[in-house]
């Protein structure tokens, strides 16, 4: 073999220095890749967490302004107590407490599962997101007397595990006020108005 040949295939090979070069920059790129593709997993799910709350919180919104429709005072007897099935909460668990709404197998449920649909009884899905609601009535502070007679502001939070284990919805609220690292939060506030249509009779 001449001389000529042989430089020409020791030319022609990668040495092991470029090699492992090689192999380096790839590593490098592909835990940039890993490193992006776990970011975006988890700013998906956070979105997703995010839309399936909000999509909740509007339909308990929905819900009681139907439970509203109970709230008449017909002859101008109040029936917010006895009539309603949410919205008698603004007397049982007045302001600032927030509470777990009752489970109405017909009407709603305040645990759902991952998809946002409400958990009933002999259901075994398990709860991924649970539902509190806040009502206040708006009175004078120095009366106490109502300002609006027909008006109820009604706050909604829609909460959800962080690291996406399935939630206990027997959880305090106060423990979730404590926790906003653990738990993932929507809050939506709307206005119930009372039924007045027996007032126009």
């Amino acid at each position: 073999m001449s001389a000529a040949r042989v430089r020409r295939a020791g030319r022609s090979g990668y040495t092991l220095i470029e090699v492992m070069a090689a192999l380096g920059v790839l590593a490098i790129g592909a835990t940039g890749v890993l490193a992006l593709q776990k970011a975006t997993l988890i700013s998906n799910t956070n979105a997703r967490n995010i839309a399936i709350a909000n999509n909740i919180a509007m339909t308990w919104a929905e819900r009681l302004r139907v439970d509203a429709l109970q709230w008449n005072e017909p002859r101008r007897v109040p029936d917010l107590d006895g009539d309603t099935q949410w919205l008698r909460l603004t007397t049982a668990s007045p302001f600032p407490a927030k509470v777990t709404p009752t489970r109405v197998d017909t009407l709603g449920a305040p645990s759902a599962d991952v998809f946002g649909t409400d958990i009933h009884l002999g259901d075994s899905s398990e709860p991924a997101f649970c539902t509190h609601v806040r009502f206040r009535q708006f009175t004078d502070p120095a009366t106490g007397t109502r300002r609006w007679e027909s008006l109820i502001r009604a706050e909604i939070r829609v909460i959800w595990e962080r690291n996406g284990n399935p939630i206990n919805c027997a959880v305090d609220p106060i423990d979730v006020d404590q926790q906003p690292d653990r738990f993932g939060a929507v809050y939506l506030t709307t206005g119930v108005l009372r039924n007045t249509s027996e007032d126009r009779r």
